[in-house]
């Protein structure tokens, strides 16, 4: 890993790198213009790799561009109440099933949080932020932020950046729908990182990666333009899984 230590991580450091990067990129507004269209109970968080960048970001001391921003919102009964709070942007439906919406000038993806219960091969039914995070399908994107608090939630992404080590979320069972967005993600996070990847994960990758799986990740990762070379990345992670 570059220069930078994470072995003196925490909480605190997590927190404030975070507020810097919200009050720098987006202010208030972003936020506020997303959670104002939901009533009590349902409330949404940022998620996604704006949080695990930003920290990488301190701790590397290197930048990330910000393509977009992730929210995932708890409490809704349904999908149609997650379109209501957006009709007037005309969304679009997202990749993994949420909506695409464009919010002061920039790329929102957002969705109910029981799709990751789904994308994490789990009977999907209303999820609280614990369950969700222990469903998200690496413990590197498992972390949750609230700006106006500010509180970080979190379920083993604070370990995963000390150790610098890539590993399962305890409850992801990689439904074979997903296979292949896992395997990509996890390949384009390892070049991202320079970060080890565990042996659960190892494994978890030598019983999945078919012919077929392996192809289709490197075609979503060309549709993505988010590796060098996807087709390096994705065999590079194969070939460590297998050594």
């Amino acid at each position: 890993m570059p220069a930078g230590s994470t072995t003196h991580l925490d909480r605190p450091f997590v927190v404030r790198s975070l507020q810097r990067v919200f009050e720098r990129e987006f202010g208030k507004g972003l936020f506020l213009a997303v959670t104002e269209r939901f009533q009590a109970p349902a409330r949404a968080l940022v998620f996604g790799g704006v949080l695990r960048n930003a920290v990488l970001s301190a701790v590397l001391r290197k930048s990330f561009p910000v393509r977009d921003v992730d929210f995932v919102v708890f409490g809704l009964a349904n999908d149609d109440q997650l379109y209501a709070g957006f009709r007037a942007e005309r969304p679009q439906q997202n990749s993994f099933g949420g909506l695409k919406v464009i919010v002061q000038g920039l790329i929102v993806d957002i969705w109910r949080a029981e799709l990751a219960l789904e994308i994490a091969g789990q009977p999907p039914h209303v999820a609280g932020i614990e369950e969700f995070l222990k469903c998200v399908t690496l413990t590197t994107d498992a972390i949750l932020f609230d700006p106006q608090s500010p509180t970080v939630y979190e379920q083993g992404f604070l370990r995963a950046i000390r150790h610098e080590e890539i590993d399962l979320g305890s409850h992801s069972r990689w439904s074979d729908h997903w296979t292949p967005y896992h395997l990509a993600h996890l390949a384009y996070l390892r070049e991202l990182t320079g970060f080890r990847i565990s042996a659960p994960a190892r494994m978890r990758v030598r019983e999945t990666a078919t012919e077929s799986a392996v192809e289709q990740a490197i075609q979503y990762l060309e549709s993505r333009n988010k590796c060098r070379s996807p087709r390096d990345a994705v065999l590079a992670l194969i070939h460590e899984t297998r050594s």
